[in-house]
């Protein structure tokens, strides 16, 4: 037998690796060390294995080698074994000058780790992937295996990594066969993969095709990433190698959070002894309750008899007109809305009507005091802001039906189970009748419903459009779903017709939202194009809405308009003004017959009823709950382990917030090191786009809390470039509208965490003067378009738009549109 023994240098006192290869060119290793007589140690879980590979030796350097058996219970036996002196020669042995582990062979190194791909999956990409990049893949999956796998501190929590480190070769080696077997329908990959990553299928087209971000891209990406620790300061410095580290590391800790520790709390916890106890005591209490049940999480709550007034109808049907007006007559109410813009808009006129009101949004807080510097009673404010440690008489909660949606329906949620409020008045459709009854058999609250029908009639027209644009009247408005569409219908009509058009998109600021929305309404505008943003929120006199699609894109993939969709935005025609003008008429058509039959569905469907409420649990509670976890645990893994839970609930109704997105932004923070851990609980709601410019800024804002730093909005200037805010620049072409929304959402983001963190985000008149600026200059920018600002952006992923678009194009009756 011949055998070849590679080992680390040794230092005295630590650990060192000693890899071994046999005569079948098979590769061991084993740690060991040298003790304080220079004695060579080595750490093995059996005797006999050790024996069995030769690695007891008897060398110059080492004269006494001794074994260890960590895994004895039998401590008497131990100190023996340790006093037993080998001196074992084997019949043929070659020692190489103790070389460092870096003068292994790259092919040594990766057979070692695993990392190495099988001749199988090398032999499909030699013909697409060039020898650089695989270099580049095997570099950078070596430094993966090292920084997650190695000198981990426990053996459950190395089983985790590894778990995860085996999931992303799978993915990898998935992805390359896909990749060669789909020769006829190729592979598309767009920014939003890159930026979102929801698609770990991609990664390999993903690592080919890197070239369609262009490096200022890349720049924006990496160095708003902290896994790269990326030192980099110009795009020009963006490598190759950076960008696979990018993309192999995302995927890596999209694994290991989403579908690794998501799924396995019991690896974690090693005894099963040690797993949370599933129930809280409250503290004014010996009362347990149960955290599977988010009802039994607002135990204060739970000890009232609250009155749960219903008020349901479709769009236009006076329902949330109802509900206010039983909140004027109320000495301590709330109004909760979906959107700031809808909260500033009902302040608005309580204070025209001369009743005192207070403003409480995530970005902006105005207490209405009285001479004695007492607060107002009433207050109108967004649903994530409710406070539910305050008693009220009453809160009135507008578009109720929002609970059900997976991203911010926990708001709403928690709002019905937590509010102290002698009577909770939910506005909106139907579709919740059957969840919030559930609910209150839960709660134990009193159920009162009231049905509203539509003040108006709401006609869907026979034909589509004829004449195309030349077809549009005066009060229309057209919906369509992406930015570019929008203005490319702007400008289409403008160069087309007479006709003046106002613009409203999601990405906006709701102030140039309410700013168009005005201009329409005053008739200075006669024509409306606004995306599903119309949908809630806005007071439109629209006369008749025309759908361009019935089809959007859900960030992933071209998806059908739900039913609720299209009847929330098809409800808004003949919007109803007042009882002296009389019931309005609203009409609804398209641009295409297709189109029109499905709206026609749409409109005419039964009500589709919501069977899960989305959950979140509020930062207090979850302080509690961390305490119940083994220390150190990571935010991630918090939020699967209760999801987890959750779904144990017997009345499966109730289901924790979407998590994807949110751990999109915990990535962001969770290696800044001095967040407390309600800290981050809080910066996890945060109102972060994806979009590179704004989640840098966000880091730095992170960097702030967590150094415990006071700065004003001036401190970001890198982030924010406020030289970019003057007048002048609102004629420059060559600065695009979005960069200007980008800046906005930074200044919105500050006002944000300034009303959570007033002593490290100070001086906000300085920053509401620059967001005046910019939404100035936006306006300026829409008002003269002369050209659509995205069409160089949605260029590069054109095909991939159409492609998806092609692969649904179907009807609500399941046939191909024509």
């Amino acid at each position: 037998m011949s055998i070849t023994l590679h080992h680390y240098q040794p230092t005295y006192g630590l650990f060192n690796l000693l890899i071994l290869r046999n005569i079948k060119n098979q590769l061991s290793c084993y740690p060991f060390r040298i003790n304080k007589n220079g004695r060579l140690i080595v750490t093995t879980t059996r005797i006999s294995h050790l024996h069995s590979n030769a690695l007891l030796y008897n060398s110059t350097k080492f004269k006494d080698v001794k074994t260890i058996n960590p895994n004895s219970k039998d401590e008497e036996a131990k100190k023996k074994l340790i006093d037993i002196q080998f001196y074992r020669r084997l019949p043929t042995f070659h020692i190489k000058p103790l070389p460092t582990f870096n003068n292994l062979t790259i092919e040594e190194k990766l057979s070692l780790k695993k990392i190495r791909f099988p001749e199988e999956i090398e032999s499909l990409i030699a013909t697409t992937c060039p020898p650089g990049l695989l270099t580049e893949i095997y570099e950078v999956l070596k430094n993966i295996h090292d920084k997650y796998l190695l000198n981990k501190t426990t053996q459950k929590e190395n089983q985790v990594y590894n778990a995860a480190w085996w999931k992303l070769r799978d993915y990898l080696f998935g992805s390359i066969k896909m990749y060669h077997n789909s020769t006829n329908t190729p592979v598309f990959v767009n920014i939003g993969d890159y930026v979102k990553f929801s698609d770990i299928n991609k990664i390999y087209p993903m690592l080919l095709q890197s070239n369609i971000l262009s490096n200022e891209k890349w720049y924006s990406l990496i160095t708003v990433s902290p896994m790269l620790n990326s030192r980099i300061l110009k795009p020009e410095q963006v490598t190759s190698l950076l960008k696979v580290k990018y993309i192999l590391q995302r995927a890596y800790l999209k694994i290991l959070h989403e579908e690794i520790e998501s799924k396995t709390p019991k690896i974690i916890y090693e005894n099963k002894n040690k797993l949370p106890k599933l129930g809280l005591k409250d503290s004014g209490s010996n009362t347990l309750f149960d955290i599977k049940n988010p009802a039994d999480w607002f135990y204060k709550t739970r000890k009232m008899k609250r009155k749960i007034i219903m008020h349901l109808g479709p769009t236009n049907s006076g329902k949330t007109y109802n509900a206010l007006q039983k909140l004027k007559k109320s000495n301590r109410g709330y109004y909760a809305g979906p959107l700031r813009l809808l909260a500033r808009e009902v302040y608005e006129r309580f204070q025209k009507e001369g009743i005192r009101c207070n403003l409480l949004t995530g970005e902006e807080i105005i207490n209405d005091l009285d001479s004695m510097g007492n607060q107002a009673g009433l207050t109108s404010g967004t649903v994530e802001m409710v406070p539910l440690t305050q008693e009220f008489d009453i809160v009135v909660l507008d578009e109720i039906q929002m609970m059900g949606d997976p991203d911010r329906g926990w708001a709403w949620t928690n709002a019905v189970l937590g509010c102290n409020s002698k009577e909770l008045h939910l506005c909106g459709e139907k579709s919740v009748l059957p969840l919030i009854r559930k609910i209150a058999a839960i709660t134990g609250d009193e159920l009162i419903i009231n049905e509203y029908a539509r003040l108006g009639e709401l006609r869907v027209e026979t034909s589509p459009i004829p004449n195309g644009l030349r077809s549009l009247q005066k009060g229309d408005c057209l919906v369509a779903f992406s930015k570019k569409k929008i203005i490319d219908l702007k400008l289409k009509i403008e160069q087309e017709t007479t006709f003046k058009v106002a613009v409203i998109y999601g990405s906006l600021p709701p102030e140039t939202r309410i700013q168009q929305a005005n201009l329409f309404n005053e008739g200075r505008y006669d024509v409306l194009v606004a995306s599903d943003a119309i949908g809630m929120g806005l007071n439109l006199a629209i006369n008749r809405v025309i759908f361009t699609t019935d089809s959007k894109f859900n960030g992933e993939e071209m998806v059908l308009l739900t039913t609720s969709n299209i009847k929330q935005i098809g409800g808004r025609a003949g919007r109803f003004k007042s009882h002296e003008e009389g019931p309005s008429v609203g009409y609804v058509t398209a641009t295409s017959k297709s189109v029109l039959e499905n709206v026609r569905s749409g409109i005419n469907a039964k009500t589709e009823y919501l069977n899960k409420a989305y959950v979140w649990p509020p930062d207090q509670l979850a302080s509690k709950m961390i305490k119940l976890y083994p220390p150190n645990i990571s935010l991630s893994f918090f939020l699967n382990d209760i999801s987890l839970q959750i779904e144990k609930n017997a009345t499966k109704i109730f289901a924790l917030s979407d998590l994807r997105n949110r751990l999109e932004a915990i990535s962001l923070f969770e290696h800044v090191s001095g967040l407390t851990f309600q800290e981050k609980m809080i910066l996890s709601n945060a109102p972060v786009k994806s979009l590179p410019a704004v989640q840098r800024a966000y880091v730095n804002f992170c960097k702030t809390i967590a150094n415990k730093q006071t700065k004003n909005i001036f401190s970001y200037q890198q982030d924010l470039e406020p030289s970019l805010l003057e007048a002048k620049f609102s004629k420059k072409e060559n600065i695009g509208l979005d960069k200007y929304e980008n800046i906005h959402s930074i200044l919105s983001l500050f006002f944000w965490l300034g009303n959570r963190w007033p002593n490290y985000f100070v001086d906000p008149e300085s920053a509401t003067d620059l967001k005046h600026l910019c939404e100035l200059i936006i306006f300026d920018k829409l008002d003269s378009l002369t050209k659509n600002p995205y069409l160089k952006k949605n260029a590069i992923y054109g095909s991939f738009f159409s492609k998806s678009f092609v692969g649904n194009n179907k009807n609500r009756s399941g046939r191909t549109k024509n």
